[in-house]
């Protein structure tokens, strides 16, 4: 009866957002809606964290935070003002090292501005109008466990948990606790992770070879593919409920801390309604993969593609994937002293940093929500704040709201 009530919960979250999906592109013409919103007094939100929060791999107008922001404007009457400090690739702290490369394109995959900072550079952007920021969208924690560490089958459970639960729990209580701090007025919404593989991930031969080559020259007793690949799904099972648990405890902790200080709670989480079956290439998969269906790849050539791991001509399936590969060679290329100059030399470890990071960048997208998926965090994150509008006050002019 439990497996029945997940399956019919999940078909008809699908369901709802397949509807929105088919009037995506109508909404995106006419948003913010058929009322005009009052520029008089306008809402602040600002969008902090990393890849998933900037959207990776979808059009601004896919990403949630633009969805939540047009709804906001329908429901409010009022304005939203956006500020996106959000990027790809961003840690919660911890990058201590100058930066080496910089891009102003959020699709590029870099550590930095750490996600605390980008409260600071949000608080400098803002000035004396801190106090006006009225919502703040945040996730962060899953590059400090470091993805890597969750696709190697050969990782720790017990060494995994804790570092999710220090990473996710501590790490991002502290984060917590300056953003209310920094936005003293501001409702804050954080929103959860997901299973990147599961039961449901497709098993065939370009998965398998993927797999290996993924887990290939690491240290540990040899596995088989059948045992590599029961030990992602359980660490990917891991990841999800730890990660979930530890950013709901740092949320509940610091609401904890503001009643001490005889202050309303303004943290809110969000459990995005993620299934095993949304998961990475799974069979209704929630998140970008790559172009088999249209480039029509032959059998031969996935192997190519897993073999190489992005050496070989194919592309993931987001939307942007022609913009932030330019991007990522104008960021990644050999660095030169001036213009006309021969590059500068680097050491064989830099070389190869380069490189990798190259590669990761162009394949930045895959595994990350797609527009469906995007649709669902929307709806999650609305589903929040629903409850709020009228409790923040943030309505302005009742009459003038549409009846959505």
């Amino acid at each position: 009866m439990l497996l029945k009530f997940v399956r019919n919960r999940s078909l008809l979250t699908i369901g709802l957002c397949f509807l929105l999906f088919l009037t995506a592109g109508r909404a995106a013409a006419q948003c913010p809606g058929d009322v005009k919103p009052s520029a008089e007094d306008p809402m602040q939100m600002l969008v902090l964290g990393d890849s998933i929060m900037w959207g990776q791999g979808l059009r601004p107008e896919q990403k949630f935070s633009w969805r939540v922001k047009c709804w906001l404007q329908e429901k409010t009457g009022r304005e939203v003002q956006t500020h996106v400090e959000a990027h790809s690739g961003a840690h919660l702290s911890g990058v201590s090292t100058s930066p080496r490369f910089s891009s102003t394109n959020g699709e590029v995959n870099l550590p930095y501005p750490t996600i605390n900072e980008q409260v600071d550079n949000a608080a400098q952007f803002y000035g004396q109008g801190r106090s006006k920021v009225d919502l703040v969208l945040v996730d962060g924690c899953i590059n400090d466990v470091d993805i890597s560490n969750l696709l190697n089958a050969g990782a720790s459970p017990e060494w995994l948990r804790e570092r999710i639960t220090s990473t996710c729990g501590a790490g991002m209580h502290k984060l917590l606790q300056r953003i209310t701090e920094t936005f003293p007025n501001a409702q804050v919404v954080v929103t959860s992770y997901y299973r990147i593989v599961s039961n449901n991930t497709a098993d065939n031969a370009f998965i398998r070879l993927l797999v290996k080559k993924l887990n290939s020259g690491r240290s540990g007793q040899p596995m088989t593919y059948k045992e590599m690949r029961e030990r992602l799904i359980a660490l990917s099972e891991l990841w999800y409920k730890v990660s979930t648990a530890s950013l709901s405890d740092a949320v509940s902790r610091v609401n904890a801390e503001l009643r001490e200080q005889q202050q309303p709670e303004r943290i809110n989480f969000v459990e995005i309604e993620f299934w095993p079956e949304h998961s990475f290439s799974a069979s209704n998969t929630l998140l970008w993969n790559f172009m088999f269906g249209s480039t029509n790849l032959s059998g031969f050539r996935k192997v190519i593609v897993a073999l190489t791991l992005g050496t070989a001509a194919y592309k993931p399936n987001d939307d942007v994937r022609d913009s932030r590969v330019k991007s990522c060679k104008e960021t990644f290329t050999a660095p030169r002293a001036d213009k006309g100059s021969k590059a500068v030399k680097e050491t064989e470890d830099e070389k190869r940093d380069r490189k990798n990071r190259l590669l990761i960048c162009r394949y930045a997208s895959l595994g990350h929500p797609n527009q469906m998926g995007a649709l669902i965090y929307a709806e999650g994150i609305k589903g929040k704040l629903q409850w709020l509008l009228d409790k923040t006050g943030w309505k302005r002019d009742n009459s003038a709201l549409s009846n959505k």
